[in-house]
Order: structure tokens, then sequence, then C-alpha cells
């Protein structure tokens, strides 16, 4: 990135700088040179101390931490005069709900009624604002069935911002599925893929529903961040006219399932001989048909030699992924500076940084999925 010109003020202010996404483009304004002050909102206190200690002394000093309930209409705005005035400001976007499993009042109130607030906090600020909305690639505002409630809340609130905010010029940045840093596996938050190798590591099931040739499109954190930052640059150092929307995801290059279990399982089982712990066996990938009958079998004949999960918790997980399992629709890659790296380099990494942070122990995991944030 490049410098800001002397005399104007840019500032960034960055909502769910605690998450996947917000994490990774505090590491990455961190390392870049100095072009703006970096607001980063936090919901709380907690979620502030959590971020600051397991960050490095360059963000911790790059970032100026406030802390707001940003579902709190009033609270929000009263950041408006705590912050004092910038020539130009960018309101990044990225808190979410983003549970594939919310009911769609706490879908809306996470990611439509708090994108209203922070849409009007942008308003107040007056001067040259713009709003960037993060989002998801797995969704889209028009000719989209969605799976599940944050793909239709995230939607709705995109169209919120195009029909109420439109002074606001707000720019949408979407990723897919969002896993670690490409070479060390780092990240804040194990959602999307991660709970489904929590069922791989703890459970070891032989069998998996889903259809072998649908794609996971997963791109790693550090890519999505520096796509993030070099957007921001853009609009921060540009004419102020519009800008294009960014979809970073990896289209065509997403891992097929087959591939993307197979490689999570190769992995896993490195770190797991690493750690000294017996490899976990092959996965096989039946029809979710197929998957129904077997699941009704062993209930009814009561099979006890196939080592399978609390049924509560394999259902209820399987339930989540079985809309991506089986519909693979994800918007392709627009507006990126370079494509992502090829997934069989970064997989190995995330789940050796996921493997090395799980307790070892069995029984029903919590379900913990959803997209980016």
């Amino acid at each position: 990135m490049t410098a800001v010109n002397a005399g104007t003020a840019v500032r960034l202010l960055v909502t769910g700088i605690g998450g996947a996404v917000g994490s990774g483009l505090a590491d990455a304004l961190a390392a870049a040179p100095p072009w703006a002050e970096v607001v980063g909102v936090f919901s709380g206190e907690r979620s502030r101390d959590a971020f600051r200690e397991r960050s490095s002394e360059a963000v911790r000093n790059r970032i100026r931490p406030v802390v707001r309930d940003l579902t709190d209409g009033p609270a929000t705005l009263s950041l408006a005069g705590e912050l004092g005035p910038a020539d130009r400001t960018l309101v990044v976007h990225a808190a979410a709900n983003v549970s594939w499993t919310a009911s769609l009042e706490g879908a809306r109130r996470g990611n439509v009624e708090v994108t209203r607030n922070v849409a009007e906090l942008a308003r107040a600020l007056g001067g040259d604002t713009r709003f960037v909305y993060v989002s998801s690639a797995y969704t889209a505002v028009e000719g989209w069935e969605y799976r599940n409630t944050y793909e239709a809340t995230k939607a709705e609130a995109e169209r919120l911002l195009r029909s109420d905010y439109g002074d606001l010029r707000p720019v949408v940045f979407s990723c897919s599925l969002v896993v670690g840093h490409s070479r060390t596996g780092a990240i804040s938050r194990f959602h999307g893929i991660y709970p489904l190798l929590g069922l791989i590591d703890r459970h070891e099931p032989p069998l998996l529903p889903g259809g072998r040739d649908r794609r996971i499109d997963i791109v790693p954190v550090d890519w999505v961040a520096a796509e993030l930052a070099a957007l921001l640059s853009r609009l921060a150092h540009g004419d102020g006219g519009p800008a294009s929307d960014v979809v970073a995801s990896s289209g065509t290059a997403a891992p097929r399932l087959e591939e993307l279990v197979a490689g999570a399982v190769a992995a896993l089982n490195r770190a797991r001989v690493h750690a000294e712990r017996p490899p976990v066996r092959e996965l096989t990938l039946v029809p979710f048909r197929r998957w129904e009958f077997l699941r009704r079998s062993l209930d009814a004949w009561q099979v006890r030699g196939i080592p399978m999960p609390p049924k509560a918790f394999l259902d209820r997980l399987i339930g989540v992924y079985r809309p991506y399992f089986e519909d693979d629709r994800v918007l392709p890659p627009t507006g990126t500076v370079r494509p992502c790296p090829p997934w069989t380099e970064f997989l190995e990494p995330a789940v050796g940084y996921w493997f090395a942070r799980q307790p070892v122990r069995g029984g029903g995991a919590l379900v913990r999925t959803g997209g980016a944030g």
C-alpha cells in the first residue's frame, strides 16, 4: 500500500476486528506502511482483551480499540462524537452473526439491525465517508435460494445498504469459507470446515454423506485479508468515484468434497502421528439416500460394531452441512488482485494449527458452524 499524502487524514473504522477476517485485516494493516488511523470496534471488554493478548505488538500499536454494543443503536451512534473528525473515513463492517443455525430473529438482529446501526454511524461521521460491507460469497441479493438464515440475512443487509444508504456509496467485499493462514494455519475463530474436522478427529466415523464432486470453496485468511486491504487502499487513495465489489473466492480451483475430505484426513493423520496418536481410518463418502438408509438400519438392528458419534450430535452436524454438500453454489472470484493460492498448499497448515489447539477428549463435541467473520 502507498502512504497517505501529507495533510490527508484517513480513518478506518473496523467492526468485528476480533473475528477471523477482522483479525487477518489487522495483521495486514500492521505489516503495511501506516496510511490510516485504524479504530477497531469490539463487542465487549473480554473480546478486546483476548484480541490484544493474542496479537503481535505491531497490531496492538496499530489498532485503537473501542468497545461498543452494536445492537444498541444510540450507543453505536454516539461513537461519532467520540472519534473526532477525519477528512476521509472508511467504515468496514465485518461484524456479523456467522452461525448457520441461528434463528431468523437472531440472524436478523446480528446481520440486519446491526448493519443499519453501523450505517447510521457512518452517516453521522459526515465528510467523505464510505461503507465497506463484508459479506459471504455463498449468498447473493438476487436469484438465490438461501440455505440458512445466515445467507438470507447477509443478503437482506446488503439490499438495505443499497436501498437506504446510497449516499455512503457502499462497496461489498464477499469471501467464501475462511480457513487458517496459508503458511502458519493461524486463525482467530474455528468456524466453517473446522467442526467437520472435529467430527473426524474425535469420533472417526467410517462414512460421511455428500456429493463427491461438489466443490467446497475455501480460502486462506491471509489472502482474504490482503485482498480486503487492497480494496481499502484503492478506496482511500482514489478519487471517491464508484468502486467495484470484490468476491474473494477460489472458484473452479476449489477442491471437490472428495478431495477435501481425503486431504483433511491425510493432514490430520500426519498431525496425529507427530502427537503419537494412532491415525484415523479412511473415510468413505456415500450419497445422502444411502446414508439415511444406513443410519436407519444401524438404529433398527442396534449395530454396535461400527463406531459412530451420538445420534443427536451427528444428525445436527450433518444437517448443517448438508445444504453445502448437495448444493455448491458460490459466487465466482471477481475484482481480486491475485488468484487464491492452491488449496493443497494451505489445507495442511490449517489442519495442523487447529489440531494443536484441541483438547484430547471424546464424547459429544460442541457444534459450532458458520461462515466468515
